[in-house]
This record gives C-alpha cells, sequence and structure tokens, in this order.
C-alpha cells in the first residue's frame, strides 16, 4: 500500500510467475486425473464398444461426419488397460487446425486449475506441462495438448492405425 494524503491510495499485488490459473476440463482415466485446457476443448463425445468394432481396430471415430483418429490415454501413458466393452468418452480437441480425439474413461468436468511446476526432474517430460492439486488433495496432470498431438502424429503406425 502506498498512500498520500491528497494524492490517493496506489495497491499493488506481486503474484509470484509461476502462478497461473486455466480453465480446464478435467478427465479420469484408470483412477488417475488429467486436465486439458478448454480452450483446445471442441466437444466430448462418447466411444461405445459398437464404434470401436465398426471401426475395425483402427483409432478413428466419426464425430458428426467426420473421422477424428484418437489417441487412448491408456495405452499411452501404459496404464492398465480396461476389461470388457465398456463404453468411454472422446476429448476432441483442434490444435493448429487439426482435429485429434483422447479418449478417456470419464468426464469430470470443468475445473478451474492452478499450474504449479513439476520440478526439475520432471521438467522435460513430453507432453504434460504442469500438475495442479484437486480439493481432495489429489494430483491431476495437465496435458501439452500440442505435444501429445504431435506425438501421435510421429507415432501413427502405431497410434492412428
Amino acid at each position: 500500500l502506498d498512500s498520500k494524503p491528497g494524492s490517493g491510495t496506489t495497491i499493488t499485488l506481486k503474484l509470484p510467475l509461476t502462478l497461473a490459473i486455466i480453465e480446464g476440463l478435467l478427465v479420469e482415466v484408470a483412477d488417475r486425473y488429467y486436465v486439458f485446457p478448454i480452450s483446445l476443448v471442441r466437444e466430448c463425445v462418447a466411444l461405445t464398444a459398437r464404434d470401436r468394432k465398426n471401426a475395425h481396430n483402427r483409432r478413428i471415430a466419426r464425430v458428426r461426419n467426420e473421422l477424428v483418429p484418437y489417441i487412448d490415454l491408456r495405452e499411452l501413458f501404459f496404464l492398465e488397460q480396461e476389461h470388457g466393452d465398456h463404453d468411454r468418452q472422446i476429448v476432441v480437441t483442434e490444435t493448429g487446425g487439426r482435429r485429434v480425439g483422447f479418449v478417456v474413461d470419464a468426464v469430470v468436468g470443468e475445473h478451474q486449475t492452478v499450474i504449479k511446476n513439476l520440478g526439475n526432474l520432471y521438467r522435460n517430460v513430453e507432453g504434460i506441462s504442469g500438475a495442479t492439486i484437486l480439493g481432495d488433495g489429489t494430483l491431476a496432470l495437465i496435458l501439452d495438448v500440442p505435444k501429445l498431438t504431435l506425438w501421435g502424429e510421429r507415432e501413427e503406425t502405431a497410434l492412428f492405425r
């Protein structure tokens, strides 16, 4: 606070540069939580067992008469594979003019997210831009969608087949 008689009062707030808040879409995959920056999310659609069967084991979904390749986050992050024919969700994102879907177990909802750095040890993990702590103390990783999309394109034979 800086107050001068007859001039008024100036209030200055200083926030650490590492403190950033984004609107995110919180999702769950294998009892783990991830956040998509909401600015990159176009829509969420169901991915049924029938949809997967009709795609003949290719990682492509028809969304509003457009074929959208998708990346299954369980496979990408080497998480336990789900058994059975459960319906899942596709979070359709758009970056660089390209639409790519990410398959998740459940969409939890919108979440205002405080981004925390991962520290020196995990700073260079590709595809993760930070982390946040949820209200119950659980950690959620913030996804770097453009990097994950580029990685998916490089690994196209495995991810988009």
